[in-house]
């Protein structure tokens, strides 16, 4: 061993991290290898003799006395995400995140989290974001003994998609998180098998008894990323701790005739009039996008019942593939059916795998919808696998920022955030409105300073909020940073418009026709979430170009009146 640290632990304490063999002139070079150990005193309570060429998870509970020592020969081994915690206290100091930095191991514990998040000029600070790695949709969400738990897609041994895993942290407040142990793997070690798959999405349950489970989809290993896969339905009940499966079992296997591999993402309630469970999953019926119902007297034994909506064929013809990370859920009175279409290009705008609602009623397992067209819930389209949970009387939702034309340049140490939480609500006129959850105001620094009316200094590296009423019809707002770069926010032709630095003009992120009367708008280092008429209209874009404002600028037209006008600079939430 070339290098040896004295680490001090609890007994009870948990390790856990994936590691491989770096990579070797000749196999000569590992003969009697002995690449990472635990030691008390002269004793070896844990090693790793030899390392596989591909990525494998390990992990050692401490129950032996004494100090322990780790030992590891940094020529030959290589871990990716590294940390330890104690069962015991994890839920409110959640893990030390490790590293091995040469012959060194750096310890990051919950005190150290500020500095690492900040330290990043480019990570947004107001939102969920992995400490290291790549992370995609939320899952899981749930609200348990009066905290929010959060899981999420997760490949941990890089910032780029791999073999999913589910990621857990957990919230007091929806802002400030906590980081959890990795809580599912996939069924097979994937990196082994040169293949794609894994635990992917899925939802929470809480039962008629009270008890919470989860329901998910695990794509079985595959060969190819868009076709002739498998993928089944599980189902697990978690540990008293939340901290790992305690049981996970297969529960449905095949789609029902026409539907193909794409089968997924199961979101599952007990519905009171029927006395028996329900779930529906995305898929596709004949090529058609389509949500499928599925019925069960135990949670267990599912039987297809119904395809609860299809889509139109307009779908279909301009690229959609199926339904994922269907949402449906009561509000108000009202049944609301959330869906994304996959695949799908608008062909008036060139907007990708946008985000869609429908309001009805849900009667003897039937989907009525009370308004014939579909509710284009984000015209930036980077909100997209909206998840949400029912939490203190109020329906909440986050979604995954993913920018589907440019992706985030390479070097980053993670990739991916989530957006803010948005309380969801219905309007007048039957629309789903979201709105960020009020908690926001908590994380307000400063008001913003003009230098000039309408013209306002930003703190650079800081987020902000803007937030303006009055009648806004012709309004531009722009954001510039400090070399160039620029976002611009518009009124035009009755709809609310959003370009990034980016931008070619070859796709249109515009909003359906609106008379502006109020709206909200967030920057936080590349992301721009926009909320105007109470939240009936929203927008999401994710940017790289411009993640550090000098100035925000508000032009009005000679049409705009604006009656209040409010901005603040804000704190990070990972802030000490």
């Amino acid at each position: 061993m070339s290098t040896s640290v004295e680490l001090h632990v609890t007994r009870g304490a948990r390790f856990e991290f994936w590691a491989r063999r770096k990579p070797a002139e000749s196999e000569a070079e590992y003969a009697d290898e002995e690449v990472f150990a635990l030691r008390t005193g002269e004793r070896i309570v844990y090693r790793i003799a030899a390392l596989p060429p591909y990525f494998q998870f390990y992990t050692y509970t401490h129950h032996a006395d004494g100090p322990l020592t780790l030992e590891w020969d940094e020529n030959v081994i290589e871990i990716t995400l590294f940390y330890r915690y104690d069962p015991a206290d994890v839920a409110e100091e959640g893990v030390t995140f490790l590293e091995l930095k040469g012959d060194r191991l750096v310890a990051r514990p919950k005190e150290a989290w500020p500095a690492w998040y900040q330290s990043d000029p480019d990570r947004p600070q107001l939102r969920f974001s992995p400490f290291q790695a790549w992370m995609n949709d939320p899952n899981g969400l749930c609200f348990i003994d009066g905290r929010y738990h959060l899981f999420y897609q997760f490949h941990p041994t890089e910032a780029e998609w791999g073999p999913m895993h589910w990621g857990h942290a957990v919230s007091d407040d929806l802002y400030r998180w906590t980081h959890l142990p990795v809580f599912l793997h996939p069924e097979q070690n994937l990196w082994s098998l040169g293949a794609t798959g894994g635990a992917f999405s899925g939802s929470a349950f809480i039962g008629p008894d009270g008890r919470l489970s989860f329901y998910y989809t695990e794509r079985l290993p595959a060969y190819d990323l868009f076709k002739d896969y498998k993928e089944v339905q599980k189902h697990v009940l978690p540990s008293a701790d939340l901290l790992r499966p305690e049981v996970n079992s297969l529960v449905l296997v095949d789609g029902p005739p026409g539907s193909a591999h794409d089968f997924r993402d199961p979101k599952v309630w007990y519905d009171s009039n029927s006395g028996a469970f329900r779930m529906v999953l995305g898929a596709a019926i004949d090529g058609d996008p389509a949500v499928l119902l599925y019925g069960s007297k135990d949670g267990a034994d599912w039987k297809f019942l119904a395809v609860l909506y299809r889509a139109p064929e307009h779908f279909r013809r301009h690229g959609a593939r199926c339904v994922e990370c269907p949402d449906f859920f009561e509000l108000d009175g009202r049944f609301v059916l959330v869906m994304g279409f996959v695949g799908f290009t608008e062909p008036e705008t060139g907007r990708h795998n946008l985000l869609y609602a429908q309001l009805g009623s849900f009667e003897d397992d039937r989907f009525t919808p009370l308004t014939p067209a579909l509710q284009e819930l984000d015209f930036g389209t980077d909100f997209y696998a909206m998840q949400s949970f029912r939490a203190k009387e109020r329906q909440i939702a986050f979604a995954w920022l993913f920018n589907w034309e440019f992706r985030k340049p390479a070097g980053s140490p993670y990739s991916g955030e989530l957006s803010l939480p948005r309380v969801l609500g219905l309007d007048g006129e039957l629309r789903l409105t979201m709105l960020p959850e009020e908690g926001y105001r908590t994380l307000r620094s400063r008001v913003l300073t003009q230098a000039s009316p309408g013209h306002f200094v930003c703190e650079p590296g800081q987020p902000l909020e803007v937030s303006l009423v009055g009648a806004l019809d012709g309004i531009r707002i722009v954001g510039r940073g400090g070399e160039g770069e620029s976002f611009t926010i518009a009124h035009r032709a009755e709809r609310l418009q959003v370009s990034v630095a980016e931008d070619t003009g070859e796709i249109e992120y515009h909003s359906t026709p609106l008379t502006l009367e109020n709206l909200r708008l967030f920057f936080d280092r590349g992301v721009l979430e926009i909320f105007a008429n109470d939240g009936a209209v929203c927008g999401t874009r994710r940017t790289y170009k411009i993640t550090t404002l000098t100035a925000l600028e508000l032009i009005p037209s000679a049409a705009t009146r604006i009656d209040a006008c409010e901005a603040w600079s804000y704190h990070s939430v990972w802030r000490d």
